[in-house]
């Protein structure tokens, strides 16, 4: 039983010997800060969409606008709607105290303008700003190191919050729920200075592109 003991011991030793410079030269102590735009389509009409994936949500803005304004045009009378999507911006930062890993958050936001606009003349009778604050925490995993390029991939989860707006209120209503964001595959391009690519999908669309720096 002691020599048991004696040997178990032995490669306890020997294992922490051994991983002790190995974990010292995976030991980084980086700070990322970043910048990004994303594609906002299908942040919008995806899972993370408007309405798309909400219709009680969906029926609340309408019951709401009906009652502040004409939502609809009157009957015989015809319209048309014009809509802008402004893309995501993203700030983020990242702490990498390893070699392969980064942990940090990010807050994004992406908004689209709506205007409901008479055929006739062209005149707007109404119109509508849909604004999303997206706060989320998030973790990533660094898998590749060559030179000047890195290769990683990650994933975010917090909190949406949505503002509806219109011209004659500053506050139409606002609304939370939980959003993410799946990196499957990020490029860094770049030493202190550096610029990234993003492909996944969430509230960043499926892809994003930023610059970033690191000390």
């Amino acid at each position: 039983m002691l020599q048991s003991y004696k040997i178990l011991l032995s490669l306890v030793v020997i294992i922490f010997l051994f991983a002790k410079p190995v974990a010292s030269q995976n030991l980084v102590d980086k700070h990322h800060f970043e910048f990004s735009i994303g594609e906002p389509l299908s942040s919008v009409w995806g899972f993370n969409g408007m309405f798309v994936d909400n219709m009680k949500e969906y029926t609340a803005f309408e019951q709401w606008a009906g009652k502040s304004r004409p939502y609809t045009l009157p009957s015989g009378v015809n319209g048309y709607e014009d809509e802008w999507i402004i893309p995501t911006f993203s700030l983020s930062y990242y702490y990498q105290p390893l070699k392969w890993l980064e942990v940090g958050g990010e807050v994004s936001t992406m908004s689209m303008c709506m205007t409901e606009n008479y055929l006739s003349n062209e005149e707007t009778y109404a119109y509508y700003l849909h604004t999303n604050l997206y706060i989320a925490a998030g973790v990533r995993f660094d898998y590749f190191h060559k030179k000047i390029t890195d290769l990683y991939s990650g994933f975010t989860l917090g909190a949406n919050v949505r503002f509806h707006t219109t011209e004659s209120a500053p506050l139409l209503m606002t609304t939370a729920r939980l959003t993410w964001q799946i990196t499957a595959l990020g490029v860094r391009f770049g030493k202190k200075v550096y610029g990234n690519v993003e492909i996944g999908y969430g509230y960043k669309g499926l892809i994003s592109a930023g610059i970033g720096c690191r000390f």
